[in-house]
Parts: structure tokens; sequence; C-alpha cells
């Protein structure tokens, strides 16, 4: 056994010749106050209480094992099970290079003090490595590492900084890897964790970039994502799935809400008033979650059933193939987020990876349209939840809006009724409209700090206002509120152009009755009439000849051959 007076100053000068430690004068005093101290001096809960030594635990200028680092512990010969993710360009195999020397200890399988050679006031005894800092040999809910990032990495993902921008504070080692010392420094401890970069966001934006303009609340990285132990691995996510991960901050009940925190420990959470919520976000703390509370929303009787399939979405998932599923980020992308503006012309740079249909049917990386986002759903096949049956009966919401009809509501292009009148204040025969001027939430209309957009509504399917689709409907504003949220009701209701006061007020016919909301293939004026409605009760149905027909004579006149109501129509004039 030989005596190692100065082991410090000896093991420093020698990892300096490594390359993976500072020169001796920083480095002497750094790492006596961390947890990486080991000694009887140490400040963590892992200690030796027989020796004073500091770098002994890990270093070692003689007899060392065949390695970099002169390193001082067995190096771990288990077999890991490396990070895998479906977006993943890289190929993290198993451990090597300063990560498996890291692995020493944080696998939790060694015995921290089972050294090759032991301090000069004999062995010690320390046990394996317990609690967070242990990370197991299951790496998959680890950050991925021992993987080359170079620059074909960086523009095959996409979302990742070129590696010769990288500060100096983010070393990839020899060999262009990532490895546990490009994120942490095992010498100094400047801001918890032995984060080289002060700071969770700061360290993972280094690589990762900042996402477009998002210096907001979604930047403080470790809110949603935990580098080690992530409850939801594929994404390095806090919790199992993206529903619950989201509703942490959007799915509170009653006067408080779990915000993750990450200052400390990604696992640590603050319980935080509504009031304190509004109050931090005024000063960019955290965002305005009171006005973002979607439990309501979810709550009602016609939603977007996300708790229904949590783990269903894949980023790279191919729209017209994937199985049928509704999640958070089917719509949202949490990095590049951004409310859409009143033009269905979405900026493309804050959907960069937003995938949708487009009116051809194909699939779109970037989606530039609001519909197109929609249309990942409703644009791909018919609706196989339960609904009107109508005589052109297709419930393709991308063939209904088709420019190409001879009807559509304006989402796609403006109307083909040049002539149209009747309109509200701030609408007329070229406007354009968005789905959620529709489809969203019913509070949207009475609350101006509401949640926005189509999460859920007391008004089947998912509308903003109230809109009676049954036969017969007793007539009042309220019951076609939607309606006349652009129409005028006292010129659709007036004798002349067209026919409505005869059928909704004195016959009681829905609007829906003739009416197909987004759009017909056949016919003007959206007429695509109801032939049952959503309990399979029959409305209109062929006369005794057999016929069911509207004929558009002029742009202010048709005619109909039916039955409706128990009446015979021949060529019905209007």
């Amino acid at each position: 056994m030989w005596h190692i007076p100065t082991i410090r100053s000896v093991c420093a000068i020698g990892l300096v010749a490594w390359g993976i430690a500072d020169p001796p004068p920083a480095f002497a005093g750094d790492i006596t106050s961390t947890k990486h101290n080991l000694s009887a001096s140490g400040p963590g809960p892992n200690k030796s209480g027989t020796t004073t030594e500091t770098c002994i635990f890990c270093h070692t200028p003689h007899s060392s094992i065949t390695s970099r680092a002169l390193w001082n512990q067995a190096l771990p010969s288990q077999t890991y099970t490396p990070y895998s993710s479906s977006t993943l360009y890289s190929h993290p195999g198993q451990p090597t290079g300063s990560s498996r020397l890291c692995l020493s200890c944080h696998d939790g399988t060694t015995a921290m003090g089972s050294l090759r050679v032991p301090p000069s006031t004999g062995p010690v005894t320390l046990w394996p490595l317990q609690g967070e800092a242990n990370v197991g040999t299951d790496l998959s809910d680890d950050h991925p590492i021992s993987f080359v990032y170079d620059r074909a990495l960086a523009l095959q993902q996409g979302n990742l900084m070129d590696p010769s921008t990288l500060p100096p504070d983010v070393p990839l080692d020899a060999s262009s890897q990532v490895q546990c010392t490009t994120c942490h420094d095992p010498h100094k401890d400047k801001g918890g964790q032995f984060l080289r970069v002060i700071g969770v966001p700061e360290s993972c934006v280094s690589c990762h970039g900042i996402h477009n303009d998002e210096r907001s609340w979604h930047y403080t990285c470790s809110w949603c994502h935990d580098m080690h132990g992530a409850a939801g691995p594929q994404r390095l996510l806090i919790a199992p799935d993206v529903v619950t991960l989201c509703g942490t901050c959007h799915l509170y009940y009653g006067s408080t809400v779990a915000v993750q925190r990450s200052v400390t420990s990604p696992a640590a959470t603050m319980a935080t008033t509504t009031a304190e919520v509004s109050s931090l976000s005024t000063a960019a703390s955290v965002p305005h979650l009171a006005a973002k509370n979607l439990s309501a929303d979810f709550s009602k009787a016609s939603i977007h059933p996300v708790r229904s399939f949590s783990n269903e979405h894949q980023p790279e998932e191919d729209p017209r193939t994937m199985p049928r599923h509704v999640t958070c980020t089917d719509c949202h992308d949490a990095h590049p987020s951004s409310l859409p503006t009143r033009s269905p012309l979405l900026s493309s740079s804050r959907n960069q990876i937003s995938h949708g249909i487009n009116l051809a049917g194909s699939a779109v990386i970037e989606v530039r349209y609001e519909y197109e986002r929609c249309f990942k759903c409703h644009g791909v096949r018919d609706q196989t939840v339960s609904g009107i049956t109508r005589q052109d009966n297709t419930r393709n919401v991308r063939l209904e809006i088709d420019p190409g009809n001879l009807s559509y509501h304006p989402v796609a292009a403006i109307g083909k009724d040049s002539a149209m009148q009747g309109f509200e204040s701030g609408y007329g025969a070229s406007s354009l409209i968005t789905c959620t001027d529709c489809h969203n939430s019913d509070e949207a209309v009475t609350s101006v700090i509401a949640a926005k957009g189509p999460h859920g509504s007391r008004f089947a399917p998912i509308l903003e206002r109230e809109y009676q689709q049954g036969d017969p409907v007793v007539d009042a504003f309220q019951s076609y509120a939607l309606c006349y949220k652009c129409h005028t009701r006292s010129t659709l209701m007036s004798s002349g152009r067209f026919p409505h006061r005869v059928h909704v007020q004195e016959q009681q016919a829905s609007c829906a009755v003739c009416h197909d909301a987004h759009g017909s293939r056949t016919n003007s004026g959206l007429i695509n009439f109801m032939v049952r409605d959503q309990v399979g009760k029959k409305v209109v149905s062929p006369n005794r000849q057999g016929v069911m027909q509207f004929l558009s004579t002029t742009p202010d006149h048709g005619e109909c051959t039916l039955s409706c109501h128990g009446a015979e129509h021949d060529r019905q004039r209007y």
C-alpha cells in the first residue's frame, strides 16, 4: 500500500492533462464544496468519516484502471437500455467515454466505496448511490448520451443548433459525442445539479435553441421535461402522457393549480392560487393560467375527447393513416406556440412541426391555414360519431367546404354568391371565416378571459353558440344564435328572397333541415336535405314519385320536389 499525502493537487495536474478539469487553483477550491466531495468534509449525505482526501473517490495517479481520467472506480459492466424515441435521429448505444465513468456510481449498482486504490487511511464504507442521483441501468427515461452530434444531425433533426455554435461551457467529447459531461461539470456546481450552464432552460437552449419568439413560460423547459427519470420516457415528460402534462397547468380545479417547478428539483411542485398566477404572469414568470384553465370546457357536454387517447399521438404520424385519436399535441405545438390570427392564413414559422392535410387531401408538414390542422381528423374520412343523415351524406369536412362545390361556407375561399346580403357588421359576401369562428368554447362569447378554442362547449358539436338542428324547433333568436352571429335575422325572416319565415317560423323546421352548414356538393345555397335527424327520425324524404330534389332557378329562387312534414311538394317554388 502506498501513501497519497496530496492526492488533490496530484489529481488536478493529471486531470488537466486528460482535458477534463480546470487548472489546479480553480479546481482545488471547487469540488470540496460539492456533493462529489465524499470525504469527511463533504457537504452531501454520502461521505466517508475516515478520510479527508477528496479526489481519491474518482481518481488515482497510480494503478488506475486502463482508461481516461486515471479512474479509481471499476468501470460498469452492465448492459444499459438506451434512450429511444420515434423522433430521434441520433443513435445512442451503450455508454462510452465520460458517461461510462459517471455511471460507475450513478447507475446505483456498485458501492461508491469500492475503489481500486483506497485512501491512505484504509478502505472506506460507502453504499451504492440512492435517490434522484441514481439513474439506474434503464436510461430510456434519461436524456440520450454517447451519440455523435454533428452538423448533419442538426440539419436532420431540424431544431438543434449547429454544433460549431455551441458555447465553450457545453463541450462535446473528442469524438463529437454528447456525454454526461456535456451538461454537467463533475468538479463544479455553479447553479445546482452540477450544470455547466446556470439554469435549466439556459442549459437546454445551448443545443436546442430558442423556439422562435418563445421567451415565455413554455421556455422554462423543465416545467414539462425531466432530463433524468422522466415519467413519459419518449418525450422526457414529467408526466406519463401529454394530456396529463398539459393538465398540470391547464386542467386545474378550485382555487389552486399545481405548477411544475424546476428551480430546485424537477420533481418539486408549487401550489399557486389563481390570483397569484395572474400576478406572476404579469412579470412574465408563468402564463396567465387563470385565462387558460380548460377544466370547465372539458367537463361540458360536447368536447374533444383528449382523455380517451392520451398516448396515441406521434409527432411524425401521417394523418391519412394514423389511428383515430386526439390529444393536446395534435392541435398545439408547445414550443413555437402562438395564438391564431383572425385570418385563416397562419404564419408557417409559428407552426413548424404542426402536421395537417391540405385541400387536395395531401399531408403537409407545416400547416398554413387553420383548417389544414382540423383536416387531420375531419378531412380524411367520414366521421364515425352519430349525427345527421343527409341526402348527400359525406361527413368529410374537407369535401364539404371544397371551393369546387356548388356552395360552401367561406372557409377555404370566399363564397360564390357575390350578391348575397343581410350580414351583421363585420361580415359580408367577400368575408372569410375560420373553423373556430363556429367551433369554439361557448364561454368565449360571454367572457373576455375565457380560454378560446374547440376544447368543449355546451352546444354540440363544440359550437360557440346555440344551433338547434332537430325537427321541429320552436323559432327564437337563441335557437339559431350561431347563424345570427353573421346573418341578420330580420333580413332572413322577411318575405322576399328567402323562404325562411315560412319554414322556420311557421313550420318550425330548423335551418339544418335544408342547409348543410359546411357546404353542398350538389346544390347552391348550402342545400343538402336532412333525411334523418340525430336520433334517426325521418325528416325529408322522396315524394310519391320517388323524387327528392332542389332546383335553383335564379340566384334568388328555387323549387323543391319532395315530401316534408307530411306535405307533398311537386316543384314547389320559392
